[in-house]
C-alpha cells in the first residue's frame, strides 16, 4: 500500500523538476524587459602587407623645379637642386691691329680731356667684338631692308630710284626769313586794280611778323648749338 502512494508523488516532482528551467528562462526575458543582445564579435585580426601591394614614390617632378623628393630607385641617385650654369667656350679671336697703348686720333673731342689709348683686347666689351660681324647685315636681309653695299650699279640705281619716288612727293620746308617776299609791292609791280591801302597794310604786317619769328627761332637755335659745341 505504501509503495501505491509514493509513486504518483515521484512522478510530479519529476515533473516541477523538468518545467523549472523553462520557468527561469521566462522569468529573465520578463525581468529584463529587453530583447536578447548578442555579444560583440572579436576584432580581425591584422592584414599582412604583399610585396605587390607596397608603392615607391615617384621620382623628382618636372613640374616642381628645385624641390627634392624621394627616387623610386632603392640606393638613390644625387641630384643637384641648384645646378650650375654651363660655361661658355672661350671665343678665340684674332689679335687686335693696335698694340696697347697706341694713341687713338679722331676719338678725342672733349676739351682738357686725355687722348684715347688703346687697351689690351680682354679689357673691351663683348659688344664691341660683334660690330664687325655679319649680323645686323643678316637681320637687315630678315626685316626686309636692303644694304646698299652688297648691291651692284644696276641694282642700286633701282634702289636709288625708289628712294627718290618715295622722297619726292615730299618737300623740304624751307623757313619763311629764306624765301623772298614782296611786302609793300611797289606801284608799277602791281596789276593796275584798286587796292585798299588798309589790307594791304595788314598783308604786310602778317608776312613781317611771320618772317621775324622765324628768323628769331633760327637764332636761337644756333645760339643753343655754339654754346653746346664751346662747353665740349
Amino acid at each position: 500500500m505504501l509503495s501505491r502512494f509514493s509513486q504518483p508523488i515521484t512522478r510530479a516532482a519529476s515533473a516541477t523538476t523538468r518545467q523549472l528551467p523553462l520557468v527561469r528562462n521566462q522569468f529573465r526575458a520578463y525581468s529584463d524587459n529587453n530583447a536578447p543582445v548578442a555579444a560583440a564579435p572579436s576584432p580581425p585580426a591584422p592584414r599582412q602587407p604583399k610585396v605587390g601591394d607596397i608603392s615607391t614614390p615617384s621620382a623628382i617632378s618636372s613640374a616642381t623645379p628645385g624641390v627634392s623628393q624621394p627616387l623610386s630607385t632603392p640606393e638613390g641617385v644625387h641630384v643637384d637642386v641648384n645646378p650650375a650654369e654651363p660655361t661658355k667656350p672661350a671665343v678665340v679671336r684674332a689679335p687686335s691691329s693696335c698694340t696697347p697703348g697706341t694713341k687713338l686720333n679722331g676719338l678725342n673731342y672733349f676739351k682738357n680731356k686725355p687722348d684715347v689709348l688703346a687697351k689690351e683686347d680682354s679689357e673691351y666689351p663683348e659688344w664691341l667684338w660683334g660690330l664687325l660681324d655679319g649680323s645686323s647685315k643678316d637681320s637687315k636681309t630678315k626685316k626686309g631692308g636692303v644694304d646698299p653695299s652688297t648691291l651692284n650699279k644696276k641694282q642700286r640705281k633701282r634702289y636709288e630710284k625708289k628712294l627718290a619716288a618715295r622722297t619726292g612727293p615730299l618737300a623740304a620746308q624751307i623757313p619763311a626769313h629764306h624765301h623772298a617776299h614782296d611786302i609793300t609791292p611797289a606801284s608799277y609791280n602791281r596789276d593796275g586794280s584798286p587796292v585798299d591801302a588798309m589790307e594791304d597794310a595788314t598783308g604786310g604786317f602778317e608776312q613781317r611778323s611771320e618772317i621775324i619769328k622765324t628768323a628769331r627761332d633760327a637764332r636761337r637755335k644756333s645760339i643753343k648749338e655754339s654754346n653746346f659745341l664751346r662747353g665740349l
